[in-house]
This record gives structure tokens, sequence and C-alpha cells, in this order.
């Protein structure tokens, strides 16, 4: 079943390497989203490293480490999933089919948990009330207890269930509940606490979409650009948008009555949740491969063309923009009015989005990873910018 299974997740994974315009596919090259974690950024860059910077200058917390893989694995140092945070710990789900706990304040490896010798992760891990889910090319989510101590974390067994594809989603929780998606076309709800299946339900594509739970309703994307609104009691379907002509990858957003969606197609569509009636469309000139965020009245959404679109969430209009230059593949995280997301130049940038939705430079220069195995300074002096 999973040979047949992995063969068809690596063309699924050539064919969005084709979309995204990318040439080279000998080593794995994530794009992490930036989680803000008080006044610190906490991201994995493209050349596989775990990163802690300040969030205020752009200047790192301690010097960022490789990820550690096994010699053999070098072409899986990559994480694609937004990493957690807990107890001082940062968790990262890598390709190579571990988790790496890391201390946030010095950089310090705590631990190194093995999910799967053989399949690769893709998602982030959730935490939730000191357990970690986490799911794997395998096609198994998994529950840890985790126990922190002295600085440590030790992960323990706690329950699995086996999808019949792989895992390339973060799972989401809602009370008891959690869900998560497949490549075998299905969503899934499990009891959070004893992994019993409680209901799953299929679509006519892969999904390597995150959910969002919202009011009662799952919503989720498919590959085969249909987007979905769940019962989150029953998975009976409430309601389909079919208007994209392409996948759906990123995660919606909501914002009051509104959910905003990314479509590889280019498009934004922002859709009414009770009734998935489209409401508007903006349009890219690339394909959009992580979630917007909203900023106050607004929503600040990237684009494979390598510009920043910051919109009027209520309709859309475009009120701004800022081309960086190079493809941005995360999701676009918000923190007030200031932005946070990485850019396939090995760049993670932070622009403050004014009232009147212009997007500013935060930092005297973006924060460039690459330039860290040759000593030089991640943030070039000489810098002009963008925005």
């Amino acid at each position: 079943m999973f040979s047949r299974n992995k063969k068809i997740s690596v063309c699924l994974l050539l064919l969005l390497i084709t979309i995204l315009g990318c040439s080279r596919i000998s080593s794995a090259q994530g794009w992490s989203g930036v989680l803000v974690d008080d006044n610190r950024l906490i991201l994995a860059s493209m050349d596989g490293h775990i990163m802690v910077l300040d969030k205020n200058t752009g200047k790192h917390i301690w010097k960022p480490d490789l990820m550690r893989v096994n010699e053999e694995d070098e072409n899986k140092r990559a994480a694609y999933g937004l990493p957690a945070v807990s107890n001082g710990i940062i968790f990262v789900g890598v390709y190579d089919g571990k988790i790496q706990a890391i201390e946030v304040d010095t950089g310090r490896i705590v631990e190194t948990e093995v999910v799967s010798d053989d399949f690769e992760i893709v998602g982030g891990p959730l935490i939730h009330e000191n357990k970690l889910y986490i799911g794997s090319g395998d096609g198994i989510l998994r529950s840890y207890d985790l126990d922190f101590s002295n600085r440590q974390v030790t992960f323990i067994d706690d329950w699995s269930y086996e999808a019949d594809g792989e895992i390339w989603s973060t799972p989401a929780i809602h009370d008891d509940t959690i869900i998560f998606t497949s490549l075998d076309h299905h969503v899934y709800a499990l009891n959070k606490d004893t992994g019993e299946l409680l209901w799953k339900t299929k679509t006519g594509g892969a999904i390597a979409a995150t959910p969002v739970i919202k009011e009662g309703t799952v919503f989720v994307g498919s590959f085969d650009g249909v987007f979905y609104a769940f019962d989150l009691d029953t998975g009976d379907e409430e309601w389909i948008f079919e208007k994209s002509s392409n996948w759906y990858w990123g995660g919606a957003v909501i914002k009051d009555r509104t959910i905003y969606i990314p479509s590889l197609d280019g498009k934004l569509y922002a859709l009414d949740i009770r009734s998935g009636k489209k409401e508007w469309e903006l349009e890219t000139n690339g394909a959009i491969v992580g979630s917007p965020a909203i900023v106050s009245d607004m929503i600040a959404v990237g684009s494979s063309d390598g510009e920043i679109r910051i919109a009027e969430a209520s309709s859309g209009e475009v009120l701004a923009s800022c081309d960086v230059g190079k493809s941005i593949q995360s999701s676009i995280t918000s923190d007030g009015f200031e932005i946070y997301f990485s850019v396939r130049d090995h760049s993670v940038r932070a622009l403050t989005v004014k009232a009147n939705g212009n997007p500013d430079e935060k930092w005297d220069a973006p924060y460039f990873s690459n330039l860290l195995k040759d000593d030089k300074n991640p943030q070039p002096s000489d810098w002009s910018p963008d925005c």
C-alpha cells in the first residue's frame, strides 16, 4: 500500500515543484512559516537552520545551527511545517522523519525523536495540553505525552492512528476532537485523548492543506480544486466552493464571517463562511502557496510572483504592494500591524503595514541565512529597501 502511495506522493511533490517554477529537486529546501513567540521569531530556514530572531531588529538571539540529520539524509535537511514552542523548548518537524527539540533561549539541542525511519515529515507539530501530535509520510498520526523536567523533554508514546495515505498537513484541535487530512483524499476526526475514529469523509483529491475549525465547521481545500466545509460533529458536507482552477496547499484564515482561501491558481478567494458564496477574489501573477494573514481590517498575501499585496479585507481592493524580487512560498504571519515571512532568496522579511496599507521594511536589512555558511553578516549593511 505505502510503496504505491509513496510513489504517488513523490509525483505530487514533483508536480508542485513544477507549478512553482523550481528547477532543482536534488535536495529539499523548506518554506517554514514564522512563529511569533513574545519578542522572538522562530522558524526554519531554506538552508536547513533552526533560527530564533529578535522580532524588533532581525538579529539572531544565538547563531543558528543546522538541523541534525544522518549523513545519508543530507538532502532531507528541511522543514515545511510551522514550529511549535512549549515550556521554553522549540519543536520542529524535520523532513528526515524526526522531531528536533531545541532550547529557545540558547539553541541547545534538547532531544531528537525519531517519528519514522523510512518516511518524511512535511507538516508541523501541534502541541496541546502537554501532548504533541504529528503526522508523517507513513500515514500515521502520532500522539506523544511530553514530560518536561530539568530543561529537558521526554517523548512518551501515547496513541497512534493509521490513515490510508501520507499525512502532509498539521492537525487542528477543537475541544476533544483532533482533525487531520491525508493524501488518501480523506479528512479524519479522532478523539484527541484516545485516537478513536469519530468520522472520516472523502474529498475528490489528495489533501495537503491544514484544516481550520470555526463555529462547529471544518474548512479545508483539496487537490481536486474544491474547497470544503464539513460539520465538525458528523463530517457531513455543509457546502463546497468549486471555482478554483488549481490545488489548495495553504490553510485558510478567517475574519468575522469571511473565510479567505489561497489557491495555487494564484487567486485569493473570500467566501461567506455560512454559505460558501464568493464575496470577492484577488488575482496574483503566480501561485499562492502559504496562508495569508489578517492585519487589522486588511489582509496580506504572498505569491510566487515575488509580491506581497495588502488588500482591504472587506472588498479585496489592493491598497499597496511590495516586490521582494523572489518567490514567496511561506505563510505570512501577522503581529499587530507587522508581518513576517520568508522568501526564496534565503531571507526572512519584516514589514510594518501602515493604516493606508503601505508596507515599510521594519529592520535595517532582511536576515539572509545563506550568508551564515561564509561567516558573513546575515543582515548586509549596504541593503537598499525593497519596500
